[in-house]
């Protein structure tokens, strides 16, 4: 079914889908690894909001965000002037629009070793978090021989660096970089969302209000509540979502897409068809 789907698109994809109540599950490629990109922002989201609940973190404590911090793109990654915000607002930001400099201050919050020891301590066999943003941004630019973060950034504003220069870097690799699969995704879901009610309720709301995704919302129906979390690189087009119905159902949704030509809007919707065809599976 899922080939069907994406096969003539010349896409592949790895999915998977869990029903939140019995654990329930079914998929197509769902135990093998995929790049997590700024899908990892859950983790961190996580952990964080898990360290508040239990008083290792002051949620209003003030973080200066500096030019040493931005990393380009939205949010705080991509102010001019230099802003005091809360380290709790910092973990909305990183969640509602994908801000990766405020996920790398939240991520020193919480401790490097606190996010790469979570999928054990979670039981998420196929997961291994490596770090954030930053992390991954430091770790290309050595493979591609360029100083730093800055310098990387020039490097790629120029155009001289080629799609396939990058796709042979770290970034892309699922042996050193944030790595889980599918059904690992799903089952985290579960967790979160059958855990703490305090923890479970801040994430369903910085899902909810996700401005960079939505692929897998497409084509859902109105009346689904959506919550998820999206990430992409040249080559990846990711998301994961918890889906819930009126009548009560909840599904755990996770959808990698690879696709090989430039026809992405095609394939985000092929993603969203997959994520019906799941919900029409799991629940015959």
């Amino acid at each position: 079914m899922i080939d069907e789907i994406f096969a003539p698109l010349g896409a592949r994809a790895h999915v998977h889908i869990r029903d939140l109540a019995d654990g329930r599950g079914l998929g197509s490629g769902e135990d093998e690894p995929v790049i997590l990109v700024s899908v990892v922002k859950l983790f961190i989201a996580w952990e964080f909001r898990r360290q508040v609940a239990e008083g290792l973190v002051d949620p209003a404590a003030p973080v200066r965000v500096t030019a040493a911090d931005r990393l380009g793109g939205t949010g705080t990654a991509g102010f001019l002037y230099d802003a005091q915000i809360s380290v709790w607002d910092l973990a909305a930001l990183m969640m509602e629009v994908s801000d990766n400099s405020a996920a790398d201050l939240v991520a020193r919050h919480i401790g490097l070793g606190s996010l790469r020891s979570l999928p054990s301590r979670l039981g998420l066999k196929g997961t291994r978090l490596i770090g954030s943003p930053r992390t991954i941004l430091e770790d290309v630019a050595k493979d591609l021989g360029i100083a730093n973060i800055d310098a990387l950034a020039h490097v790629l504003d120029s155009g001289s660096v080629t799609t396939g220069e990058l796709r042979a870097t770290s970034a892309w690799d699922p042996d050193r970089t944030n790595v889980s699969t599918p059904a690992d995704l799903t089952a985290f879901l579960r967790q979160v969302w059958n855990g703490p009610a305090a923890v479970a309720a801040d994430m369903r709301t910085w899902m909810r209000r996700q401005l960079t995704g939505g692929r897998l919302s497409r084509l859902a129906p109105s009346e689904v509540e959506v919550h998820g979390r999206s990430g992409s690189l040249p080559g990846w087009l990711n998301e994961v979502a918890v889906w819930e119905w009126p009548d009560g159902r909840r599904h755990a949704l996770a959808v990698f897409a690879r696709p090989t030509r430039g026809n992405f809007r095609e394939v985000e919707l092929a993603m969203s068809r997959a994520a019906l065809a799941l919900t029409d599976a799991i629940s015959e």
